[in-house]
């Protein structure tokens, strides 16, 4: 399944027809796509699959009960009971919660989210795979819970009020995604990793299958562990790809994608790839070289200056279906192999030495500062009105020490890389799976493989910063991998190959000068059209500073995109609550609401 929505009443009350009708109409914007839907007299669900995965991720007992899967579990092999595919594994589940134990989520390793529905108790479970990557948003209040597997959705959805939460918003400014369970808006929630919301008649309760901060580092010598987790990686890769002797996956200048299609390559799949860099960077010829290295069918597709953040899911949509290598067929169209992930989880690229030395001292506030001023993660504080400004001061630092004292891994250093791995990597995907009823694809994300993320936080922490790990671990795949350079990050491990010197990189100043000036007209017409905006948000921004940034921008004297951006961003949500919006009072998030 790809999309999954649902409305169920709390009080055993019947549902409306227009609140049906209306979640209906909402879940896909694709005309062609056929809507299947359950109903009973309590409860309604819909959902649409673009058949990607083959299997249909939707199981109903005889009794009633019924089960409805966006993703794919991956459940290990047992003894009694050897994977097959996904409805199978959805049907182990399925039994599984029919007994109130969640113990085989356990033996989860893929990325997935469950809606499972008991009709003789009146029971809704809300389940999130180990990482939370695959979403799913709810909102509830005395009467109803309404869920979906994309935030557009709810957004859509006039009996489910929107207020724009300014805290969760404030986070997406600063760090890219809202922290904890929050969602741009007050009262709609997003499941945590490995976390189960089950609603009945006698209440509402929140639980964790799983936990990463329980892993214990292992003890092994470095060899051992190069290959332990080279071993997951190959696994995680074949149970996804399982027999297809065809496939595409992404190909940047990097080095995730890279070890994505040598894996595949090595199997004997027929691998399309391609690659969206712009010419005369690393990312473009990097790319390209180890594409004709390594065998792959492979295309190149520049994307434009000034795009920064591109949708690359609708443009590899794009490039696969306008493909010339039709000889190269997939076996599954719509999967695609993508190396989202890797840089952090392996190469540990958000976390430095600095701030795990702090956190291992004790000092939690000092390493918190020390990320945001490396990371460059802050809020525009002229941006907003005086008032305003006072009440999201340090909602960042709060929000971030809230989810540190959360965790209790062995090694203090090792709570910022779990609180990184919770929260930044889905926010990558995040439009990804917004958008997938328009591009209608899957993607294969074997870095996010459980059992191999598990390999990776039992492996000491400071062997793997700054990619010290990782290039290590190159030697064990096949040689073609490090024949050709690859791109690397700003102090980090550098790649010992030569190149060429002129070749730009995403971080050299050359490139960012080159971009700035192709994003200059585009933020300039967006500060104009928000100025000028009827419901621009007086009560929370100040114009006149904003005005004064474009202006500024405009001149040349200093970079203001960030205000632009930011300010977009409050005005999208404030447009979509008709202003309506709610201050940060250190309890608007789930666990606080059902206490």
């Amino acid at each position: 399944m790809t999309l999954i929505a649902g409305i169920f009443s709390r009080n055993d009350r019947p549902l409306t027809d227009s609140a049906c009708a209306s979640l209906r109409q909402t879940i896909s914007r694709n005309p062609t796509d056929e809507v299947e839907t359950f109903r009973d007299h309590r409860s309604y669900f819909a959902k649409v699959d673009i058949g990607a995965f083959r299997e249909p991720g939707f199981f109903q007992d005889p009794n009633g009960a019924l089960s409805l899967l966006a993703g794919e579990p991956l459940l290990r092999d047992r003894e009694t009971s050897a994977r097959a595919n996904r409805l199978q594994d959805l049907t182990v589940i399925h039994e599984q919660c029919l007994e109130n134990n969640s113990n085989i989520l356990r033996e989860a390793d893929g990325t997935f989210c469950i809606v499972h529905y008991q009709p003789q108790t009146g029971t809704l479970s809300l389940i999130a795979d180990k990482l939370g990557i695959r979403p799913l948003y709810f909102w509830m209040d005395d009467n109803l819970v309404v869920f979906a597997s994309a935030l557009r959705i709810l957004e859509k959805l006039s009996f489910v009020p929107k207020k724009m939460d300014l805290r969760g918003v404030t986070e997406i400014v600063a760090l890219g995604a809202p922290l904890v369970d929050r969602t741009p808006y007050a009262g709609i929630f997003f499941l945590k990793p490995a976390e189960i919301v089950q609603i009945t008649n006698g209440g509402t309760s929140r639980s964790r299958y799983w936990r990463w901060d329980e892993i214990k580092t292992e003890s092994d010598s470095e060899p051992v562990r190069l290959a332990t987790v080279y071993d997951r990686f190959q696994s995680a890769i074949k149970r996804r790809n399982r027999n297809d002797s065809g496939t595409a996956a992404y190909l940047s200048g990097g080095l995730d994608s890279r070890c994505i299609v040598a894996t595949l390559c090595a199997s004997g799949a027929r691998v399309r790839t391609v690659n969206f860099a712009r010419p005369g960077t690393q990312d473009y010829y990097f790319g390209n070289d180890f594409a004709e290295k390594i065998g792959s069918a492979h295309e190149s597709f520049p994307r434009e200056k000034g795009d920064r953040i591109p949708d690359y899911s609708s443009l590899m949509a794009k490039a696969l279906g306008g493909s010339n290598h039709g000889q190269w067929p997939a076996e599954r169209s719509q999967l695609v192999w993508s190396g989202e992930g890797g840089s952090g989880v392996l190469g540990c690229v958000a976390v430095s030495e600095s701030v795990v030395a702090l956190m291992r001292a004790g000092k939690v506030d000092s390493a918190i500062e020390e990320y945001l001023q490396i990371e460059q993660k802050n809020i525009p504080a002229k941006l907003f009105r005086p008032e305003i400004l006072e009440s999201l001061r340090d909602v960042i630092k709060q929000g971030i020490r809230e989810e540190l004292n959360e965790l209790r891994a062995e090694d203090a250093g090792r709570n910022f890389y779990l609180l990184i791995m919770h929260n930044d990597h889905r926010r990558n995907l995040t439009r990804h799976f917004e958008n997938i009823d328009l591009h209608r694809l899957e993607f294969q994300l074997p870095f996010f493989d459980a059992a191999f993320l598990e390999s990776i936080v039992a492996t000491p922490l400071d062997w793997c910063l700054r990619h010290k790990f990782y290039v290590k671990w190159l030697s064990q795949f096949a040689p073609a991998v490090t024949a050709v350079p690859w791109q690397t990050y700003p102090g980090h491990q550098p790649c010992p190959l030569p190149s060429d010197g002129e070749l730009s990189n995403q971080w050299n100043e050359k490139f960012q000068a080159e971009e700035r000036g192709a994003q200059r007209r585009t933020l300039l017409a967006r500060a104009s059209h928000l100025l000028s905006a009827p419901d621009f948000p007086h009560e929370i921004l100040s114009k006149r500073n904003l005005r004064l940034a474009a202006w500024t921008h405009l001149a040349g004297w200093r970079d203001y995109a960030y205000v632009i951006g930011a300010a977009q961003t409050y005005c999208e949500y404030s447009r979509n609550c008709d202003g309506k919006f709610a201050l940060p009072n250190g309890d608007n998030h789930f666990e606080a609401q059902i206490k």
